[in-house]
């Protein structure tokens, strides 16, 4: 779920961010930022949420998922994401952000989290029950909240492991990071079905939460992928596949976080548009 467990040195190519925290109090006066409360925000309109409030919601549910972080079968308390967007009115079109404890940011399609229909993807925000706390991860804890799914096995592929969010203290609902951010987006004119635009939206999913392009983007753990050289540039194609598949492969350094991104998360054809974006964005470097 989520933290695509990224890295704090130079070179970083997962998921992970450092977003200002955005203070909240809930109903009894609880510190949003304690990380019993979840704060959503949608526009100017500010929700938060307790953890006790969500144990006791009505719409709580026994969840058994195929954990993507934990790698097991496990059954969480859970409500549908849905639930937390009720008589608001987003825009599928839009994109969420899910900002978690530890800095992680991770940025998904609000599409997918709308979805409701029992034969697609389905988004649950799962509960941590205080008196059953969840395993650990890397001896670390991924509670009180965080995101899990369920899919038919037909639609499994839809939810890989970069949607699983963990640890999750806020969430805000904006516009698609290529509205909100210009300077990322290539060339105007490209058909939508080009490498650069398909690796444009791979960047996004992939990449631009641990990282800035041109300067522009939530991210500031990783380093610029543009300015003042893409890595296509001074690593050349090779190295810097070599560097997305397996980063210790290229350059070992015994506390590196950053975690291998396999096929499975991105494929052999997706990392190739990704590189063929990475080469159109080189000639449309940010001056600023």
């Amino acid at each position: 779920m989520k933290n695509w467990l990224a890295t704090t040195a130079g070179w970083m190519f997962c998921a992970c961010v450092t977003f200002g925290v955005h203070t909240a109090h809930a109903a009894d006066g609880t510190d949003a930022t304690d990380g019993t409360t979840l704060t959503v925000n949608i526009g100017t309109q500010h929700r938060t949420f307790s953890r006790d409030a969500l144990l006791h919601d009505p719409h709580l549910a026994n969840v058994t998922v195929e954990d993507q972080n934990l790698k097991r079968r496990l059954t969480f308390k859970a409500i549908p994401v849905t639930e937390l967007f009720r008589g608001q009115q987003i825009s599928p079109d839009a994109s969420a952000t899910t900002a978690a404890s530890d800095g992680y940011v991770s940025h998904l399609p609000m599409r997918l989290l709308l979805a409701d229909r029992a034969d697609g993807p389905r988004a649950w925000l799962a509960v941590e029950d205080p008196a059953v706390p969840w395993p650990t991860l890397k001896s670390q804890g991924i509670g009180p909240f965080r995101l899990i799914w369920t899919a038919p096995p037909a639609k499994a592929s839809v939810v890989n492991e970069s949607l699983w969010t963990y640890s999750i203290v806020r969430i805000d609902i904006a516009a698609l990071p290529g509205e909100r951010f210009a300077v990322i987006r290539p060339a105007a004119g490209l058909p939508a079905d080009s490498p650069v635009m398909r690796g444009f939206a791979t960047f996004q999913r992939a990449c631009f939460s641990c990282h800035t392009l041109n300067h522009a983007g939530d991210a500031n753990l990783g380093p610029d992928l543009n300015v003042p050289y893409s890595p296509v540039e001074y690593l050349g194609d090779e190295k810097l596949r070599h560097l997305i598949r397996d980063p210790q492969s290229l350059r070992w350094w015994p506390n590196a976080r950053m975690s291998a991104i396999d096929e499975k998360t991105l494929s052999e054809t997706q990392l190739n548009e990704l590189l063929a974006y990475f080469h159109h964005m080189t000639k449309r470097k940010s001056a600023h």
